[in-house]
Order: structure tokens, then C-alpha cells, then sequence
């Protein structure tokens, strides 16, 4: 096994790249924390034939490494934006709310009391154009097998926080999901008739959720 580096230069920005000679018939390319890392065979691979591939792929790796977290030390994104953080400070809102936290504890405790009252409007605002006859109680969990959730028991629908980092248009497609539970309780080719009704994109938003693309 042998290893070499060197800069890859895309949209004017320099990206370190370690490529590792291995024993294999094809290129392998990887990205992760600003790294481009390259498996390519021992022959017959130039440094030129990687940068062909980093020249068609770099884009894709970046966009998917971006969508893979959705915070870190630096960063949250919320409501599909990316939002810069310090250690304390304050996030503003385009409707005029603002969250100051002293930590990302304090900060996460008031993102889940920001966020309730946000999907409950949004909830709200369904139920009528649905024409939804009895309003739902909303509760917003930490949910880590489904984003949402319709009980016809209680007559509340609970939505996970990982919905937090969505945009808005991914966002109101869940909600009119479970909504559609008010109409068509199982997912058959009726209660699908309901969720396109009103969310015609549907297709494309889900897709766009369960690939994380905040």
C-alpha cells in the first residue's frame, strides 16, 4: 500500500486529496470534514485520471457530506438554512423571534420550545385547507424511527425534532402525511390520493427527507 497527496482546486478553493494504492481494478473516491480521499489501483492511474473523476464527482461527495450532519460545534442548520454558531450568542429569525442561548444545552431546550408553536401553525394552517373537523393536539419528540406520527386515540399528532433542520416545504409534506391519517387511516393508492391533493410534490420532498437533504 502506498499513499500520496496533493491540492484539488474546485470553485476556487483548495481540497487536500490522499490517494492509497491498493490492490483494486477501480477508482473509489470519498469526502469527508474538507478531504477528498482516493482508493485507486497501483497502474495505470495518473494523477490526471483522478482529477477527471474529482472534476465530475467533487460536487455530488460535497453536497453529501453537507447533508450528512445536521449540526456541529459550528453550525445547525434549521429550517433548511445553515446558521453559524459560537459558544453563546443569539439566532434571528425572519419573522422576528430571536433565540439567545448561553450553551448548546440552553440552546437545544429553546429550539424545541421555538419549534413547537412553529409546526402547531403549520398544523393549523392544514386543518383548514384539509377541511380537518376537529383540531389535533401537536407535540414535538425526540423521535429516531418515524418523523410523525397520527393517533386516533388521542387525537394528537407528534412529530420528531430531527424535522428542525428541514425546510419548510419538506416539513408541511409530513404534516399533510399525517394529516391524511385523518381522512385514510392505512397507505393505500386513497389515502396517497389525499397526501398528492395537497402536497403535489410529495414525491420529491419525501425523497429529499429520507436522503437528509436539509
Amino acid at each position: 500500500m502506498a499513499n500520496n497527496e496533493f491540492i484539488y482546486i474546485y470553485k476556487g478553493i483548495e481540497y487536500p486529496v490522499i490517494v492509497t494504492r491498493k490492490r483494486m481494478r477501480s477508482i473509489r473516491y470519498t469526502y469527508k470534514d474538507g478531504v477528498f480521499k482516493v482508493s485507486a489501483p497501483y497502474m495505470f492511474v495518473t494523477q490526471a485520471k483522478i482529477v477527471q473523476g474529482l472534476d465530475k464527482f467533487a460536487d455530488k461527495l460535497i453536497k453529501a457530506d453537507a447533508r450528512s450532519i445536521a449540526s456541529g460545534s459550528d453550525f445547525i442548520y434549521i429550517l433548511g438554512t445553515r446558521v453559524p454558531l459560537q459558544e453563546s450568542g443569539e439566532i434571528k429569525f425572519t419573522d422576528g423571534s430571536v433565540i439567545q442561548y448561553k450553551d448548546r444545552a440552553d440552546l437545544d431546550k429553546k429550539l424545541k420550545k421555538w419549534f413547537l408553536p412553529y409546526i402547531t401553525n403549520r398544523v393549523r394552517y392544514y386543518e383548514q385547507v384539509m377541511e380537518i373537523k376537529k383540531p389535533y393536539s401537536v407535540h414535538v419528540r425526540k423521535m429516531t424511527t418515524r418523523y410523525g406520527s397520527n393517533s386516533s386515540q388521542t387525537h394528537s399528532l407528534s412529530f420528531s425534532m430531527i424535522l428542525l433542520h428541514y425546510s419548510r416545504e419538506v416539513i408541511d409534506s409530513v404534516i399533510v402525511h399525517e394529516l391524511a391519517h385523518d381522512k385514510v387511516r392505512d397507505h393505500s393508492k386513497k389515502f396517497y390520493d389525499v397526501v398528492y391533493k395537497y402536497c403535489p410534490d410529495y414525491k420529491a420532498l419525501h425523497k429529499r427527507l429520507r436522503k437528509g437533504e436539509f
